[in-house]
């Protein structure tokens, strides 16, 4: 029988934290994964970083030479999940985040049954530059299902990011990839939303291992211009749309949500606690674009 693996799967654009990532990768105590690193065009010596750990970590590297990922970081996403072989899951992380030693072999030590059929997460500290921990955030109960998970997540009791998601390639295939939106702005929760929907036992979250996300300065969450937060905006009102479809559509998945459409109104907050930058320009077409995408428009088949 062939053993399972992961394939590790990191867009590399920064070079400011990609040997503590590696560190992390090379630290692990169950060496059944391969590491994927799609260099985006960077103008950093991401090369010659991951020359310094050929002989550490099994991995595979390639520079692409068109710069996507500033444009449209899902396409870069899923061009370096192309890079994969025939891995039976897939595990999107970072270049500049930690894994602790533990995480691929509890993973792995998970029944067959798990694995192949759940979302597997793991819980999160939020670590500084300087790799000191500044925030523990709440800990995802030990299985949730799509609807716990939207509700959980859009009430604020737990938060998620990109990279502390291990999911199987046919669950990835069967809802097509990623979900994408502009900035990737709720690209990863729909996306694991969409997952958690097809997946028959949900989200699973192991209590041996964890992942360690960065806040480093170098996110976009923290840019509050203009543009941005306009942007994000758009996509949010995206999510809300997808949100509602899927509740409408899936009422199996969705029993407690058919009548309460309130956790589609999010958009509406971050648009509330914006407007002073966005000023009277900048709230008013948005507030229409979320009236017209949400109330004046045919719920998708």
């Amino acid at each position: 029988m062939t053993e399972p693996r992961i394939a590790i799967v990191i867009p590399a654009y920064k070079d400011t934290f990609l040997r503590r990532t590696l560190d992390s990768l090379a630290a692990q105590t169950d060496r059944r994964f391969h590491v994927y690193i799609g260099d985006d065009c960077s103008p950093h010596p991401i090369a010659a970083i991951v020359k310094e750990y050929e002989d550490k970590i099994p991995l595979t590297y390639q520079r692409f030479e068109e710069n996507i990922g500033g444009r449209d970081l899902v396409a870069q996403w899923e061009r370096c999940v192309r890079m994969t072989q025939d891995e039976p899951y897939l595990w999107l992380f970072s270049d500049d985040d930690e894994m602790s030693p533990q995480c691929v072999e509890t993973f792995l030590n998970l029944p067959p049954g798990i694995r192949d059929n759940a979302i597997t997460h793991f819980n999160i500290k939020v670590i500084d530059a300087d790799d000191g921990v500044i925030d523990t955030p709440a800990k995802y109960p030990p299985r949730i299902s799509a609807e716990e998970y939207l509700h959980l997540k859009l009430t604020g009791k737990i938060i998620s990011y990109v990279v502390e998601f291990i999911f199987p390639r046919h669950i990835y295939e069967e809802v097509g990839g990623f979900e994408n939106y502009d900035l990737a702005w709720g690209s990863d929760f729909i996306t694991w939303l969409k997952m958690a929907v097809a997946a028959s036992e949900g989200i699973v979250t192991p209590t041996e291992a964890e992942v360690r996300w960065r806040w480093s300065g170098e996110n976009i969450s923290p840019r509050k211009d203009r543009a941005t937060m306009t942007r994000k905006i758009r996509s949010l009102i995206a999510n809300a749309a997808f949100i509602k479809d899927i509740i409408k559509n899936k009422p199996e998945k969705f029993p407690a949500s058919q009548s309460c459409f309130r956790w589609v109104r999010f958009p509406l907050g971050e648009i509330s606690r914006n407007r002073k930058s966005l000023g009277i320009l900048g709230t008013l077409p948005l507030i229409l674009q979320y009236f017209r995408t949400l109330y004046f428009r045919k719920i998708s088949k």
